[in-house]
C-alpha cells in the first residue's frame, strides 16, 4: 500500500487511493550505471508515441497499464487526444483528483465572505486532515474544492435574496466558518440549531450542521442528519443529501476501520445499497453521475471480480467517455491485484505472466493458455501472445507463421509480430529467410532504438562470419535515467549529454568472453569494423586472458594492437616486452594487471567500467570475480554476502551456442581456454598467490615489494572470499619480513 505523506489525498471519492501498488521498491543509492539496450517493463522512447499507437515491440515484461493500451490498439480501437493524455497521467502515476482543494479555493471563499460588512476575519482553514493521531504524517483531503465552491454559490444566492447587510446572512456566514473549521481535523465545531427565521434559513442551518458533523468525522451523526434532510422535500438540500449520506458511509468505511481491514465492510455495503438506489432512480437528476462514480469506487472494493469484467467491456467501447482516466486507473489497480475477467484482462494477465522473472511453471502455463486462446479466437492480441509463447516444437507453427506474415506493416502490431515470428523462424532453422528480413528491417531508421536493438540481437544469432558478427555486435544504448521516486529505469527526459557510443550487449559479450578463442579475438581487436573504443576493450581483455591461460605468444602478438588502440597502456608494458624469460614475463604481466584494476579477461557487458583503467572503482568493480562473466562486479565483491560468486566458478549459461561460422578447431580452442579461466578463481586470490610464488624464488627482483603491496591492496578492493584474508596476511607478512626498509612496506599498514 502506498500512502502520500503531507497533503497527499488519502480518501477522495471517485478516486482510487489506498490501493496503489508500487512497481518497484526504492532505497537510497548508490546509483550504479548500467546501459540499457531495450526496456523490459515499458516502451522505448516517448510514452506519447505509445499512447498514440506507435507500439514498437511489445514484451511480456511491460507493465499492465501499458499492455491495456496496447490491447486496445491491437483490437482496432484508438485513444482520443484527451484519452492519450489520461493514459500518460496514469503511466506517470499522476492520478491525484482533479477536484482537490488548495490555497486558491480557500482564498476565493475568504474573498467572498469578506464582502459581508462587520463580519469577523476569516479563521485559518486547512482543507487537509491527518488520518489519525497515530499517523500524523499522513493526511487526506477533508474539504475538497467543490465544498468551497458550493459555499460561495450559496453565499451569492442568499446575499442576492437578503442583502449583504442582513443579520441572518452574517449568521449564516459565521456558521459556515464553523463548518470549515472542522476541515483541518483538529476542531469539533458544530453550528447551533436555529430557533427562529425563515424555512430557507432553517434548511441551510440543518445542512451546515450535517456538513460540520461530516468534516468532524462524526459519520454516524452525519448520516442521520443527511437522511433527515433528504426526507424534507421542501429543503433545497433534499436532492443531494441522500448522496451525501452515502459519502459519509464511504468515508467511515475507509477511516473508521480496524487496522487488520482494508475497510469497514458493513459501512461500505450500506453505502453500496444506497448508491445503487440512487443510480436506479430516474429522478436522481444531478446526483446521478457523481453517484455512479462513487458506486464504482465502492464496487471496486466490494465486488472486484464483477468490476473488472465491467472495465474489460469499457476498454472495448469505441467511445469510453470522459471517465476514461478513472476507469483506466481502476482497471490497472484491479489487474495489479490479480483480478481477471474477460478477454482484455485475460490477455494482459497471460501475456504479462510470460515475463522472464516469473517462475518457469507459471510461464509454461501462460504459454499453453496463449496458444489455446489463439487457436480459439484467431485475434491479433492472442497471435502475439502465442508467437511469444511458442518454440520450434509448437504444433501448427508454420500455420501461425503464415498468419503472422499477413499482418500489414501499417498495423500497430507489425513490429511485434515480426519480432516474435523471426525468433521462431531462427529456432526452426529458417535462418536465411530470417536474415534477409532482419537486414531489411534494420535498414529502417524510423523504428524506436530499443526495438532496433531487439531485432539486431536476433540478427547476431545468425551471423555468417566474424566480420558479420562484428558489424552487429555494437549497439547504442537507449537513453535512460533512474526515476527518483520509484528507482525504476525510465526513458531519459533529455538526450543532452547522454553517451551514445555503442557497447556490447549480453549476447555479444557472451560470444566474445567464452565462445571465441584468443586467435579470433586478435582478429576482432584488429578489425576496423568495430569502433576504436570496443577494439580497445577486446584487446585489453584478450591480453589479460592470454596471461591467465599461459599463452604468452598471444600476449606478444597483441602488443601491436594495443599500441594502436591504447598507446598509454602499451607504453607501461615495456617491462613485459623486455622480459628475458617466461617466468619474468608472467610476473611483469601480473604487475601490470595489479596496477590497472580495470583489466579483466572478459569484455565489458552493457557498460564500460566507470573508473579509468588504472583507477580503483569505489564500488569494487576491480579486476574479476570467480564467475568470469562480462558484467560489473557490483554486488559480487563481498565474501560475506556472495560466497558462491567468489568461491567457485559457475557458468551462467553453459549451453550458450557457438557461432555457426566457428570452426571445430576454434571451438576446441575456445572451450579449452574457457575451462582454464574457470579454474582461475577470484582476482585478488589468484594474483596474490602468483606474486607470492614468484617472490619466493626471486626475492631480489626489484618489482617484488611493490607487487606485494599491490596484492594486499587488491584484497581490499577486489572480489573476496573466505580464503582472501589468509592470502592477504601472507603477502603482508612476506613484505614486512623481507623488505622492512622498502617504501612499499611503509605504505602497507594493514592486511584485509
Amino acid at each position: 500500500m502506498a500512502l502520500r505523506s503531507l497533503r497527499g489525498p488519502l480518501v477522495a471519492f471517485g478516486i482510487l487511493l489506498f490501493l496503489v501498488t508500487p512497481s518497484a521498491i526504492y532505497s537510497c543509492g548508490p546509483f550504479l550505471e548500467s546501459a540499457i539496450f531495450s526496456f523490459e517493463d515499458r516502451p522505448d522512447g516517448p510514452a506519447e508515441n505509445f499512447a498514440a499507437g506507435q507500439l514498437g515491440i511489445i514484451r511480456p515484461g511491460f507493465r499492465p497499464d501499458f499492455l491495456v493500451v496496447a490491447y486496445r490498439y491491437l483490437s482496432g480501437l484508438k485513444l482520443t487526444d484527451q484519452q492519450q493524455k489520461a493514459a500518460l497521467d496514469v503511466w506517470s502515476r499522476n492520478v491525484v483528483p482533479e477536484t482537490t482543494a488548495g490555497d486558491d479555493a480557500v482564498a476565493r471563499w475568504s474573498a467572498a465572505r469578506g464582502k459581508i460588512p462587520n463580519l469577523p476575519a476569516a479563521p485559518a482553514i486547512s482543507p487537509y486532515a491527518v488520518v489519525s493521531k497515530d499517523q500524523p504524517y499522513f493526511q487526506y483531503l477533508n474539504c475538497p474544492n467543490d465544498a468551497f465552491q458550493n459555499a460561495i454559490k450559496t453565499l451569492d444566492d442568499r446575499s442576492a435574496q437578503f442583502g449583504l447587510t442582513n443579520a441572518d446572512l452574517r449568521d449564516w456566514a459565521s456558521a459556515q466558518d464553523q463548518v470549515f473549521a472542522n476541515c483541518g481535523g483538529e476542531a469539533h465545531a458544530i453550528p447551533a440549531a436555529l430557533n427562529s427565521g425563515t424555512a430557507l434559513l432553517h434548511a441551510d442551518r440543518n445542512y451546515q450542521i450535517a456538513a460540520a458533523h461530516f468534516y468532524a468525522r462524526d459519520f454516524d451523526e452525519a448520516v442521520i442528519q443527511f437522511d433527515a434532510i433528504a426526507k424534507d422535500r421542501s429543503s433545497p438540500w433534499s436532492a443531494i443529501s441522500s448522496y451525501l449520506a452515502a459519502r459519509a458511509l464511504v468515508r467511515k468505511a475507509n477511516l473508521d476501520r480496524k487496522d487488520t481491514e482494508q475497510f469497514d465492510r458493513a459501512a461500505m455495503s450500506e453505502a453500496q445499497k444506497r448508491l445503487e438506489t440512487i443510480v436506479a432512480d430516474p429522478q436522481a437528476g444531478a446526483i446521478h453521475d457523481p453517484a455512479v462514480k462513487l458506486l464504482n469506487f465502492v464496487r471496486f472494493r466490494t465486488e472486484p471480480d464483477k468490476r473488472v469484467v465491467e472495465l474489460d467491456r469499457v476498454i472495448l467501447q469505441a467511445n469510453m467517455g470522459a471517465t476514461f482516466k478513472q476507469n483506466f486507473w481502476d482497471y490497472v489497480l484491479l489487474l495489479s491485484r490479480g483480478e481477471q475477467g474477460e478477454d482484455p484482462s485475460d490477455w494482459v494477465q497471460t501475456f504479462h505472466g510470460m515475463r522472464s522473472n516469473y517462475a518457469a511453471a507459471s510461464r509454461d502455463e501462460a504459454a499453453k493458455h496463449s496458444i489455446a486462446k489463439w487457436q480459439e479466437t484467431k485475434s491479433l492480441p492472442w497471435l502475439i501472445a502465442a508467437l511469444a509463447a511458442s518454440d520450434a516444437h509448437t504444433s501448427n507453427l508454420q500455420s501461425m507463421l503464415t498468419v503472422a506474415g499477413e499482418v500489414p506493416n501499417s498495423s500497430p502490431a507489425y513490429l511485434t509480430v515480426r519480432y516474435y515470428a523471426l525468433r521462431l523462424m531462427i529456432g526452426a532453422g529458417q535462418s536465411d529467410s530470417a536474415r534477409r528480413e532482419l537486414d531489411s528491417l534494420l535498414r529502417n531508421s524510423d523504428f524506436p532504438l530499443g526495438s532496433r536493438n531487439l531485432l539486431n540481437e536476433e540478427r547476431l544469432k545468425i551471423t555468417t562470419s566474424l566480420e558479420d558478427f562484428l558489424q552487429h555486435a555494437p549497439e547504442a544504448p537507449v537513453p535512460a535515467e533512474v526515476d527518483m521516486n520509484t528507482g525504476e529505469e525510465i526513458p531519459k527526459s533529455s538526450n543532452e549529454d547522454y553517451p551514445s557510443d555503442p557497447l556490447f550487449n549480453r549476447y555479444a559479450a557472451e560470444v566474445l568472453v567464452k565462445r571465441l578463442p584468443l586467435a579470433v579475438l586478435i582478429q576482432a581487436a584488429e578489425s576496423p569494423t568495430l569502433p576504436k573504443h570496443l577494439r580497445r576493450e577486446v584487446a585489453r581483455s584478450a591480453w589479460t586472458r592470454s596471461i591467465l591461460v599461459g599463452d604468452l605468444d598471444t600476449a606478444d602478438k597483441l602488443q601491436a594492437v594495443l599500441q594502436d588502440v591504447d598507446a598509454p597502456l602499451w607504453k607501461t608494458m615495456e617491462p613485459f616486452r623486455s622480459a628475458t624469460n617466461p617466468s619474468e614475463k608472467h610476473f611483469v604481466a601480473l604487475f601490470i594487471i595489479l596496477n590497472n584494476p580495470g583489466m579483466k579477461p572478459s569484455v565489458a557487458e552493457s557498460s564500460l567500467r566507470r573508473a579509468t583503467l588504472g583507477e580503483l572503482d569505489n564500488y569494487r568493480d576491480n579486476w574479476w570475480c570467480a564467475n568470469m562473466n562480462g558484467g560489473s562486479n557490483w554486488g559480487q565483491s563481498y565474501e560475506g554476502y556472495n560466497q558462491d560468486f567468489n568461491l567457485k566458478f559457475v557458468d551462467r549459461d553453459p549451453d550458450f551456442p557457438f557461432p555457426v561460422w566457428s570452426t571445430e578447431a576454434a571451438k576446441s580452442a575456445a572451450t579449452s581456454q574457457w575451462q582454464k579461466l574457470s579454474g582461475i578463481g577470484t582476482a585478488p586470490n589468484y594474483l596474490t598467490s602468483e606474486v607470492l610464488a614468484y617472490a619466493e624464488h626471486h626475492p631480489q627482483a626489484p618489482l617484488v615489494p611493490q607487487a606485494l603491496h599491490l596484492t594486499v591492496r587488491s584484497t581490499r578492493f577486489g572480489c573476496t572470499n573466505i580464503e582472501t584474508t589468509k592470502l592477504s596476511k601472507a603477502a603482508f607478512d612476506f613484505l614486512h619480513e623481507h623488505y622492512p626498509e622498502s617504501q612499499w612496506t611503509a605504505k602497507t599498514k594493514y592486511y584485509y
